[in-house]
């Protein structure tokens, strides 16, 4: 009989600590198993190539630095040129004549040209040298809508115009030919619209690539002689339109490759963090529940349904206090629930954590002023800001001992010089910066690339919830410019106006699904990648050097420091391509292909 109690008393036990234990379970979304990265993170020796590139210089870059409008654009080509690794010179006409002898470099002759210039009356007569340099065989971009000059008109028929308006015709919109760029199943409406393009009449043989919602041509192209033109009637010059330029470059050769990052990532930042208390307006309006609440209920649970249903794994940047003392004694949060309970279910999800600040103070130290007063202090001192930076790190991996935090992503975009220096001397840990892609006053405006120190910059180009027109725009651009999509949101986009709290959770829930899907649907191979995995696809990105030969069967594609694989994109203006040796091809729409190089000699069969 003694025995039989003990039995009962035994099971009875058991079932308690199963209860125990379903409740652990719940409360903190399953313990961290470990995050299987689908691309690491190398350490910074690995990469050793920084955007090079091989060969001989095949493009000529020519600028006006007396004209407005070339001032503002030539530096965006620069950039574009760099990273599709275009090797190029660069030739001022404010103190250089046009000659023959210009398209040759080194006895070799330039295959491409880009004018990133708007005022062809620079050239005067010697505008016919550009235009017989095409005729014999040269390939050539019109960077940028041109200015109607008497010298410009003249040779306006040798680009495919058979009709030009006086005036300029605004752009409020782009479409883009469905076999053109990725994403060209909708029309972007550009923001700030203005006049800025030319109203042309083109010949039938010219080939529109895109142009605006009611039919004016933006980009064309036209065959002269052996050569050919390719014309940008286009002219907003941000770093947001890059991916327009850069698609109407590679339509110059009859095959061209350039190689791409092929990432998506998306953070939330503050989170996780300690959860505000009390109401919210509009959470109270249509939810009828508390801060705390609400994000536990109804936010965390959808955001996490939609990283599910589109394969994200997301990045979280803890903060651990919203006290904004910026002192050097900094005392340690010790309400961690929330962190656990966020934080393991994040990472259990195939997501990771991230820095982003001890408190939402940026590192700015009591020299810096800011641009732009939005309410931010200054550290104290140069130790105030180690400290911040110091607690940070013990308190995150204190609570996450078997995760390795290396991304961080400064308040608001914010970081001074004294505070980059700070993590690159002292925090070894932090490995990756992933701050804004704009510029911006005070902001830490960022290209895709590796600084010096080893640290990967990994910008981030679309924010919250509303996706307004500039960003789809900008989403649009960098997705065939970088192959790549990055986004970032607060949990308290619900508490203020700016970001959408009027619009309600419903609303803005429904734009971030929509914008997940038109990347599901613009770009099905993308790699949705956590920080970390972004900044490990820039440093294989940063470190390919390619080489390609062309023949009338092949495509031969050598890499030099791959390390594992390497992405492509191809346009192929001419033929299609069909196979691939020592790597895998995928068609992404009628002329553009994306290729998985896994060896550093890749041949891709042509017809």
């Amino acid at each position: 009989m003694k025995k039989r109690h003990f039995y009962v008393l035994i099971n009875v036990a058991i079932g308690f600590f199963a209860i125990f234990l379903l409740l652990l379970v719940e409360r903190i979304g399953i313990l961290y198993k470990g995050n299987a990265e689908k691309v690491t993170l190398l350490p910074s020796d690995n990469v050793v190539h920084m955007k090079e590139t091989s060969g001989e210089k095949k493009c000529l870059l020519m600028i006006n630095t007396n004209d407005a409008t070339s001032n503002l654009i030539y530096p965006q080509y620069e950039q574009i040129l760099k990273d599709m690794r275009v090797s190029y010179d660069t030739l001022d006409l404010a103190d250089t004549k046009m000659s023959e002898g210009m398209f040759f470099s080194g006895g070799r002759e330039y295959e491409t040209v880009v004018a990133a210039i708007s005022d062809y009356s620079v050239m005067q007569e010697d505008i016919f040298i550009l235009t017989d340099w095409v005729k014999d065989g040269g390939r050539l971009l019109f960077g940028i809508t041109p200015l109607r000059s008497e010298n410009f008109d003249i040779i306006s028929p040798k680009l495919g115009i058979v009709e030009m308006g006086n005036n300029f015709s605004t752009v409020s919109d782009f479409v883009s030919e469905k076999d053109y760029m990725i994403g060209a199943d909708k029309t972007y409406y550009v923001d700030d619209a203005y006049e800025s393009a030319l109203v042309v009449q083109l010949e039938l043989s010219a080939k529109v690539y895109a142009h605006t919602s009611d039919g004016k041509p933006l980009i064309w192209s036209y065959k002269y002689g052996d050569g050919k033109f390719v014309v940008c009637n286009f002219s907003y010059v941000s770093k947001a339109y890059r991916g327009i330029y850069s698609s109407a470059y590679t339509l110059l050769e009859d095959v061209f490759v350039y190689p791409v990052i092929n990432a998506s990532t998306f953070y939330l930042d503050d989170f996780p963090s300690p959860t505000p208390s009390g109401d919210g307006e509009y959470i109270r309006r249509d939810y009828g529940m508390g801060i705390a609440q609400f994000y536990s209920a109804v936010w965390w649970p959808k955001v996490l349904a939609l990283g599910d249903k589109h394969n994200i794994p997301y990045t979280g940047l803890i903060i651990e206090t919203y006290e904004d003392d910026t002192g050097e004694e900094l005392p340690t949060n010790k309400s961690t629930a929330d962190y656990y309970y966020y934080g393991n279910m994040l990472l259990n999800k195939g997501g990771e954590v991230g820095y982003h600040g001890y408190n939402h103070q940026p590192l700015c130290g009591p020299d810096y002023v800011y641009e732009d007063d939005i309410g931010y202090k200054v550290w104290e001192s140069y130790d105030a800001m180690y400290n911040s930076l110091d607690e940070l790190t013990k308190f995150s991996t204190g609570i996450f001992p078997g995760s390795e935090l290396s991304v961080y992503v400064p308040p608001s975009d914010v970081l001074s010089l004294e505070g980059r220096q700070l993590i690159s001397d002292e925090f070894p840990n932090i490995k990756t910066i992933a701050s804004i892609y704009f510029e911006g006053p005070d902001a830490y405006s960022q290209e895709y690339e590796v600084s010096e120190d080893g640290i990967v910059e990994t910008p981030r180009i679309v924010s919250s919830c509303i996706i307004d027109d500039y960003m789809k725009l900008a989403a649009f651009s960098e997705l065939n410019f970088h192959f790549v999509t990055s986004h970032f949101m607060h949990p308290d986009d619900l508490l203020d106006e700016d970001r959408g709290a009027a619009i309600g959770w419903k609303q803005l829930s429904q734009n971030l699904d929509d914008y997940m899907t038109w990347i599901d649907e613009s770009a099905p191979d993308i790699r949705h990648l956590t920080g970390s995995g972004m900044a490990g696809a820039v440093q294989r990105y940063v470190n390919v050097i390619p080489d390609t030969e062309l023949d009338d069967k092949n495509l031969t594609i050598k890499t030099e420091g791959l390390i594992d694989d390497a992405f492509y994109l191809i346009r192929v203006s001419e033929g299609e391509l069909v196979s691939a040796e020592g790597g895998s091809l995928k068609k992404l729409n009628g002329t553009l292909y994306l290729l998985d190089a896994k060896q550093e000699t890749v041949t891709v069969t042509r017809k």
